[in-house]
């Protein structure tokens, strides 16, 4: 009787567990072990961190539009003024011929006038026929950094292009016997990043010259020197610092100037500037050395008073044709 009850009570208990199973197996039916039983949905925990995740998805993806965004417009061109071109006088409107010019006062450029009313910072002009420059010159010995990282309406500069300037140290009434003139080397080939393509004599052969025109005269330089030296410290006295030559107080130092010049030139241009030559000096960085510059010096070969002539007799005392 004991074996027959136990036999009846087991498989009583059996069939429940059975049942128990069946009844588990159909709720999770097509569930895998360790998964939650309704997959349709989710815990609240797991919806704040599938939100989390999503709003760090988006916030990344803003960042990096905004990063490209602003890679493209720094590396975008600044805008620059545009200097209209000088109309050429007549004989009836030439001040020499009207009664009512004043010799002694000198007669702004119209095109530089038109500029310098926008900002009276303004100093000059300065081109390379076939290159990228082409822009203003800025003046401000009271603060000699304050272009560099500005632009012509004297906001900062975003794409840090800033303008060409001349050294504070350098004066422009009366002028200085050098006029340094600075200029970033930009990347993307504007301000003075043509200034390295003198490295190449072929490319001085077709550049020979440069117009650097002041608020009163239209004047050509031409080259004669381009060489690669550095910005150096305080205490090195025995180098060449071409920086510090702004005014010859005589021949000697001018001289001296131009041999030191003339000694490191990457290669002969023929040209050797003679005591009383006005000279201008183009700098920018160059990376081949540490604090590396290459520099363009030039001399002034035509003014106000020489302009081009299709007459013979504008042949020059130095057997060249004035341009």
């Amino acid at each position: 009787m004991c074996l027959g009850g136990g036999f009846r009570h087991l498989t009583w208990r059996t069939k429940g567990m059975n049942e128990l199973k069946d009844d588990n197996a159909q709720k999770g039916k097509g569930r895998k072990s360790g998964e939650p039983e309704e997959r349709g949905h989710l815990t609240p925990v797991k919806k704040k961190r599938w939100l989390a995740v999503l709003l760090v998805a988006i916030a990344a993806v803003c960042v990096t539009i905004g990063l490209i965004v602003w890679n493209v417009q720094a590396a975008a061109p600044a805008p620059q003024p545009v200097r209209e071109a000088d109309a050429v006088p007549t004989p009836s409107e030439s001040p020499a011929a009207s009664a009512s010019a004043t010799p002694t006062e000198p007669q702004m450029l119209p095109s530089m006038k038109k500029l310098y009313d926008q900002n009276s910072d303004i100093a000059g002009w300065i081109k390379i026929e076939g290159t990228e420059v082409d822009y203003p010159v800025m003046y401000t010995p009271q603060d000699g950094e304050y272009y560099l990282y500005r632009n012509f309406e004297k906001e900062e500069d975003p794409t840090k292009e800033g303008c060409i300037f001349i050294d504070k140290n350098c004066t422009v009434e009366p002028r200085s016997t050098n006029l340094l003139i600075h200029g970033h080397n930009m990347k993307n080939g504007t301000m003075f990043h043509t200034l390295l393509d003198y490295r190449e004599e072929e490319f001085y052969q077709e550049h020979k010259r440069i117009r650097f025109d002041t608020l009163y005269s239209e004047d050509e330089y031409e080259i004669a020197a381009v060489f690669l030296t550095k910005i150096y410290n305080k205490d090195e006295t025995d180098v060449f610092k071409f920086y510090q030559f702004y005014d010859a107080r005589n021949e000697e130092e001018f001289d001296e100037f131009i041999s030191n010049c003339k000694e490191k030139e990457l290669y002969e241009t023929g040209v050797t500037p003679e005591y009383g030559d006005e000279l201008i000096t183009l700098s920018t960085c160059e990376y081949s050395t540490d604090n590396g510059r290459i520099v363009v010096v030039a001399r002034k070969v035509t003014d106000a008073g020489s302009m081009p002539s299709t007459d013979a007799n504008s042949v020059v005392a130095s057997g060249e044709v004035a341009v």
